[in-house]
This record gives structure tokens, sequence and C-alpha cells, in this order.
């Protein structure tokens, strides 16, 4: 009786472990079947442990893990080479809803009633996998800061005297002749230049923001007027609606924003269409939405939008989306892009409100 109940007790203790274990569990047999799936392998592929049970394994893993785990598992049973049991390796594994994510994948093997079964434990890479392209984003920000810095040294004030000169030898021309045209284009070009070198040092020596309480939908407005005379806007109609409470922010800093968001917008839709800018609140932030009646933007390319130097444009330095996004990080808020159903682009400014304890 004793060992019987000592059993009963194992078996309780192994079950409140299996349950409650952080990281997935799941055992399958010979065959690749699954036999077991705990609530954290539940939790990480969107499945119950009843969806999932006699189906084989690799319905969790995306291509070309799941068209190896068969010859795998066969091979391992008939020559005893191991390449994962016993070690452990990180793979990608498949969710329900089609997504993939990193994981640390280990496998033991073990012989219950003379058959073999495998135990595979899944730890979520997700947080860590994040964290290493922020530090790698970082570094890369830090050294192309530095490139900047020289940038600006070395080139910044020699353009500039190449321009004063340009200028003096094309006011010496006859206005309208080929000479002076070419003079003019020299300086539009000096300037597009420089311009390139003010975005690429805001972009990577972002200033940091000088927080006061500002009306967010009144800094939209004046930026709006800002852009009145710039060719870019001229034929867009824009509309402004919805209210906005305070938040603790740097007003020429969304200026720089609001600027880069509505150009952009503009140009998506080749300077003709209507911007819809709605502001509101939600949660303990505020949300301002620029919603544009563009093209939209294709799925292939969403994801490197904020990319710096990614641009769809025939002229653009693809540092607009980029420099918006961190001066937004700098304020503790941040910027997504949806594709509404009805076409279009929607891009929304999220920033934390005054008071909510996410001050700058």
């Amino acid at each position: 009786m004793r060992a019987s109940n000592s059993d009963h007790r194992a078996a309780q203790v192994l079950g409140a472990i299996f349950d409650s274990a952080v990281d997935g569990i799941i055992v399958i047999d010979a065959n690749g079947r699954l036999e077991a799936f705990n609530p954290a392998a539940e939790r990480l592929f969107g499945y119950r442990e009843s969806e999932v049970i006699g189906r084989n394994v690799s319905m969790l893993m995306p291509s070309p893990y799941r068209d190896e785990h068969d010859g795998y598992i066969g091979r391992y049973l008939e020559t005893g080479e191991a390449r994962i049991i016993g070690v452990g390796r990180e793979v990608h594994a498949l969710r329900r809803d089609g997504t993939t994510f990193p994981v640390h994948l280990a496998v033991g093997e073990m012989t219950v009633d003379g058959e073999r079964k495998f135990t595979g434990i899944v730890h979520d890479l997700s947080a860590r996998v994040r964290m290493e392209e922020q530090l790698r984003e970082q570094a890369a920000l830090v050294r192309l800061g530095e490139m900047a810095a020289v940038i600006a040294h070395e080139i910044k004030n020699p353009l500039a005297g190449i321009r004063g000169a340009v200028q003096v030898i094309g006011s010496r021309l006859a206005s309208g002749s080929r000479e002076a045209s070419v003079t003019d284009e020299i300086v539009a070009r000096i300037d597009a230049l420089n311009a390139l070198i003010r975005d690429l040092l805001l972009f990577a020596r972002p200033p940091q923001p000088r927080p006061a309480l500002v009306e967010v939908l009144s800094v939209v407005a004046t930026t709006i007027d800002l852009l009145r005379d710039d060719p870019t806007v001229a034929g867009v109609d824009i509309e402004l609606e919805g209210t906005s409470p305070p938040v603790l922010a740097d007003p020429e800093l969304l200026k720089i924003v609001f600027q880069n968001l509505l150009i952009n917008s503009a140009e998506a839709m080749h300077g003709r269409g209507r911007i819809r800018i709605v502001a509101g609140t939600t949660g303990a932030g505020c949300e301002v939405r620029f919603l544009d009646s563009g093209p939209g933007i294709p799925a292939e390319i969403r994801d490197k939008v904020f990319a710096p130097f990614f641009t769809t444009k025939a002229r653009g330095t693809g540092l607009g989306l980029a420099t918006a996004r961190r001066l937004i990080e700098a304020h503790r808020g941040f910027i997504r892009i949806d594709v509404p159903p009805g076409g279009g682009t929607a891009i929304t400014v999220h920033l934390p409100l005054a008071g909510a304890g996410t001050a700058v």
C-alpha cells in the first residue's frame, strides 16, 4: 500500500511539474506522433492539447525543419547518430497562426514499457533575439553617428565655400544664359547634398527632447501652415479633426516628425489627394493618425519602411520615416503603420499623456 501511495504521489508531482513548467514540454513517439503537450506549449504554439495529440510533431515546424524531421528520427533509430538529442540547438518553431519564432530545443530520449519516446523542451527565445537586435542596432547607430560627425566636419564647411564661390561666378554671368543655368544647377545640387548631410546628422545624432506641455493638434496645425508653400503638398487637401490632450514633448522635434509624415504621404499620392489627420486618446496615450488616399504599402516592403536608407522614391534619402521613429521613441512613444482594407496608408503616432509616468 505504501508503495502504491508513493507511486501515486510521484505521479502527482510529475504531473504538477509538467503542467506548471514555464517552457513548453512535448512528448512524441518513435514515429513522431505527439503524445503530450503541456500548458506552456499550448501558449507558445496556440494549439490546445486535444488538437495536436496523435498528429506528427512536424506540424510545429516551418521548412526546412518540417521536411527533415521524420528522416532525422528514422536515421537516429537506425544508426544511433544524434544531432539534437542530448545536445539541443536553436531552431525556429511554427505557431498556429503561421508565424515563426526562435526557440532553443532540447530533446531527451526515454523508454516507457519498452517503447522509445522523445521529450522536447521548447524555450522561447523571442525576447532575447529582440534584445540582441536592439543592441546591434544601437551599436550601428553609434558608428553611424561618428561617421556623420566626420562627414559634417570634413564636407559641410568646404561645401559652403564652394557654394559661395559658384554663386559669385553665377552673378557675373548673363541672366538666362546657359552658363548661368549651369551654376544654378550646381548650387541646387550642393543644397541637396547639404540637406542629405543635415538629415543624416539628425537621424544619427538626434537632439535630446526638451519637453514641455504641448497640445499635439496645435503642433500639427502649425506644421501644416509651415508646409503651405511647399510644392510637394500644394495640391493635397489636408483635414484636421479630433481632440488632443496635453502631452509632455518637444514641439520642435514633433514638427520634424509631422513634417516628414505629411511629405511622405503627399509624395505617395504624387501631390494629389487627401490626408485626414485624426487625434484622440487611447489608454494612457495620445494618438494622432495620418490617413492618406494613396496606393498603400505593399506587404513585401511593409517591414522595411522604417529602416534607414530604404526608399522607393527616385529621389529620396530613406531617412524621413526612420528619423520620425527615432524622435518619437525618444519621447517614449511609438509609430505604427497600417494599410486599411479600403486602401491608402494609416500612420499612427502614439505619445504618452502628461503625468502618465513616462515622462521624457
